[in-house]
């Protein structure tokens, strides 16, 4: 038996609720303008049809309760399923209860209460969810949550919990896109991939790709190492990453941090690019190595595990005592060699060092031998009027503790040194005072130090030599050729004194 509502005349037969089917229909008791419908019934309403066992049509209000196995079918995508059902027809709002399950072509999504907005198609929950993909591995549980069919997205709120095929998220904000499989989340969030981990507070996941954009402070979590920054970019199939801003990355394998405000990281972590304000930190020295640069290329080979460090532009280098200030820089571990070009200034305590390119051997945490080649020039300070200056073509310092031992000059060698003598002021406390200039002229040298201070030096071959008392000095012989003091540009320790 069916039977076909117009509780008002000013609507068309496609705006107003339809009794299409029951086995029973028949006026319900005390309820005025109310029809009782039993058994298979159907409604019609727009583009969407009620099912149920039985229902009460409140034809006045244009309402239907709906009760036992109630689904509700809008167009060829949305299909609603419960105990019992509310429905307004002016608003086409539907209240569902109890085993609630709304599902599309894509996803299924279960509750105990759902509120149905057929106007918007959207559905919305507030009471716990779990949502899953009918075609892939996926499902998603909340709190509170909004589905909209059209747009094919979720909103989810409230201890958000993302299950897919190779990761695990869990937030407390999150939109879910299922056609571009994208999730775009705020507040606290945590991924769980294959091999890494991902901690922020706002970002975007594309997980068809595996990319994920992240911003307002994240971490990268890795087997080993811990990667920071304001924000970034990172692939999971492909391992690669970007961070921009403050980017912190820890090795703790290595003890080794890497900071700089642009990095880039390869699939295995053994190629990093680290850009302005570059800055590398080796803790497993005895005295921490720190590299600095604007820019840094970092490698590590992949069977011995060795690190190859270049470094390029306002390069600086600090090693206990030792620093160094050049335009660029090559560090190899597996040869423990580091090159210095472009006129690098190398201190070690009071003494500079220069030249046009120096190549320096350094293992054990130590610099050990420094080769100067061209323009080579070594200079100590005694105080703002006085400097020891060794100058030749090319040199060769041995270095121990950092602090120079031995220095051979094999060509061209000019040196200039004062000796001192002490004398006592009007504390009587002693003090170290010029006495007199040496300048000496030679093809070849050794010269041997002791406390950063020349204490013997050795002459290959015949040399030319002066002597002046300290009151005898001229002014234009206090200085060699080519003579610059250039502490100024000494690199500053990134832990400060």
């Amino acid at each position: 038996m069916s039977a076909i509502f117009f509780p008002d005349n000013s609507f068309s037969q496609r705006d107003v609720i339809k009794l299409v089917y029951a086995q029973t229909v028949k006026d319900a008791e005390g309820l005025k303008n109310t029809t009782k419908a039993i058994g298979n019934v159907q409604f019609e309403h727009k583009n969407s049809k009620l099912f149920c066992d039985s229902a009460l049509f409140f034809r006045d209000e244009e309402i239907v309760y709906a009760y036992s196995h109630v689904q509700i079918n809008q167009g060829d995508t949305i299909n609603l399923f419960c105990d019992s059902l509310k429905y307004f027809g002016k608003t086409r709002i539907s209240k569902l209860q109890g085993n609630v399950r709304m599902r599309d072509q894509e996803y299924k999504l279960v509750t105990d209460s759902l509120e149905y907005d057929g106007n918007l198609s959207q559905g919305y929950y507030e009471k716990n969810a779990v949502i899953t993909s009918i075609n892939k591995e996926l499902k998603l549980t909340s709190v509170k949550g909004y589905y909209h069919a059209n747009q094919k997205t979720f909103f989810f709120k409230d201890s958000v919990r993302v299950n897919g095929e190779n990761y695990r998220m869990e937030c407390d904000t999150l939109e879910f896109n299922t056609n571009t499989s994208s999730a775009h989340f705020h507040g606290p969030t945590d991924i769980y991939m294959d091999s890494s981990q991902v901690k922020c507070v706002a970002g975007n996941y594309f997980t068809d790709e595996g990319q994920v954009e992240l911003w307002n402070g994240a971490y990268l979590i890795e087997k080993g190492r811990t990667l920071y920054a304001d924000s970034l970019l990172y692939n999971e199939k492909t391992e690669i990453g970007e961070g921009f801003c403050n980017v912190d990355m820890y090795d703790s394998t290595e003890t080794v941090q890497f900071m700089a405000d642009y990095l880039w990281k390869s699939s295995k972590n053994d190629t990093l690019i680290l850009q302005q304000n570059a800055k590398i930190i080796d803790y497993s020295e005895i005295d921490t190595l720190q590299l600095l640069a604007d820019t840094i290329f970092h490698y590590q080979d992949s069977v011995d595990k060795k690190n190859l460090s270049i470094a390029q532009s306002n390069v600086g280098i600090i090693s206990g005592d030792m620093t160094v200030r050049c335009d660029s820089a090559y560090f190899s571990e597996k040869d423990s060699i580091i090159k210095f070009h472009k006129l690098p200034v190398m201190w070690s305590q009071e003494t500079q060092m220069t030249a046009d390119s120096i190549f320096a051997t350094y293992y054990d945490s130590e610099f050990r031998e420094m080769k100067m080649y061209n323009n080579a020039m070594i200079i100590t300070e005694h105080d703002s009027l006085h400097y020891d200056q060794i100058k030749g073509k090319m040199m060769t310092a041995w270095l121990d503790s950092s602090k120079i031992q031995k220095v051979h000059i094999e060509s061209n060698a000019e040196t200039l040194y004062y000796l001192t003598e002490k004398e006592k002021d009007s504390l009587n406390m002693e003090h170290d005072k010029v006495s007199g200039m040496n300048k000496i002229d030679c093809n070849q040298i050794y010269i041997y130090f002791k406390e950063s201070e020349i204490n013997k030096i050795s002459f290959i071959e015949q040399p030319t030599a002066v002597y002046y008392p300290a009151d005898q000095i001229p002014s234009n012989s206090l200085f060699l050729k080519g003579f610059l003091w250039k502490i100024e540009l000494k690199p500053e320790s990134i832990f400060g004194e």
